[in-house]
């Protein structure tokens, strides 16, 4: 695209939306020309602060804009999305990609039949303590995490374990390349008609052993997981950008801490996805990854609602 600024527009002004408006319109190299929202009043305020173009479909943005941010509800994603990969945009739609692999894998086709990118928005892969964490991990054997916080009031057309487990289910694949050998899993449903905490154990054919627990029905939030590997444990924190590593062998056991300042990974995301436009290579969070999440996704929902095990 050379040194003609990217045409770029976000799709959905609502709470996330709004942050990636602030993003792009901060960006060099970019031209935030639109802002679509079916609130007709949303679209106008979020587009008067940031001097572009307000919109109420998303279908006008075909051949008007380079690119855009999906960032509207969950059970809109894939609609929205195979619309503007059909006219030619190029995406980062927010994570889960899609509600179905079916509908996962069709968009990823979409993208890869015309050569454009679609970048999905697993937050965490730019957060500089899980990248820091990744450099140190050495063969895992097992890995038990925890994301939780509470009930945001907000969002609610998908449960937990694509809302917020899909973070730790991206995070997970990305520590093997074996196939998942087995799968159990509980939920419950607590503050709205889908589930709101879930619980899943996970193993792999290589050995790996992963236990799993999300929550938006707890009284604090926690990001954190913890590896046993050859070295010893690892236990990452990726809210509060801290990580230890206790090494053991038959004569002593020794810490290593890292603590991180706080980082804007939101806005690392949105400027990874200006570069692979202005570069042209391959994005850190492929439609295939995020399709790949939502594969792991739904084999738990499914024990869940089998009763507990595939």
């Amino acid at each position: 695209m050379g040194q003609t600024p990217i045409k770029m527009a976000v799709v959905g002004a609502g709470y996330f939306g709004s942050f990636h408006c602030q993003k792009m319109a901060d960006l060099q190299g970019v031209e935030l020309t639109a802002i679509v929202d079916i609130d007709e009043s949303r679209a106008t305020q979020a587009a008067t602060r940031f001097n572009a173009r307000p919109l109420t479909s998303h279908r006008d943005l075909i051949g008007q804009v380079d690119a855009a941010i999906v960032a509207v509800p969950t059970s809109r994603h894939y609609t929205v999305a195979a619309e503007l990969l059909g006219g030619g945009l190029n995406l980062l739609v927010e994570k889960p990609l899609a509600t179905s692999v079916a509908h996962a894998d069709e968009l990823c086709q979409l993208a890869a039949k015309q050569d454009l990118c679609l970048q999905v928005g697993h937050l965490e892969r730019f957060n500089p303590i899980y990248i820091e964490a990744t450099k140190r991990i050495n063969q895992p054997k097992t890995i038990q995490m925890e994301r939780c916080g509470p009930f945001p009031g907000r969002g609610g057309d998908v449960g937990v374990v694509l809302e917020l487990m899909s973070h730790d289910l991206d995070i997970l694949l990305q520590m093997t390349t074996a196939a998942v050998k087995s799968v159990s899993a509980s939920g419950e449903s607590i503050f709205s008609k889908y589930l709101d905490q879930a619980r899943a154990e996970i193993e792999f054919e290589d050995g790996l052993l992963a236990s799993l627990k999300t929550s938006r029905a707890a009284s604090e939030a926690t990001r954190k997981f913890v590896v046993e590997d050859r070295d010893g444990l690892l236990e990452v924190d990726l809210g509060c950008h801290k990580l230890a590593r206790t090494f053991s062998d038959n004569r002593s056991v020794k810490k290593d801490d890292l603590v991180l300042g706080a980082s804007d990974t939101l806005l690392d995301q949105d400027r990874a996805f200006v570069d692979v436009l202005c570069n042209g290579h391959k994005p850190l969070v492929s439609g295939e990854a995020g399709k790949a999440a939502i594969s792991l996704a739904m084999r738990i929902l499914e024990c869940i609602h089998n009763g507990g095990a595939d």
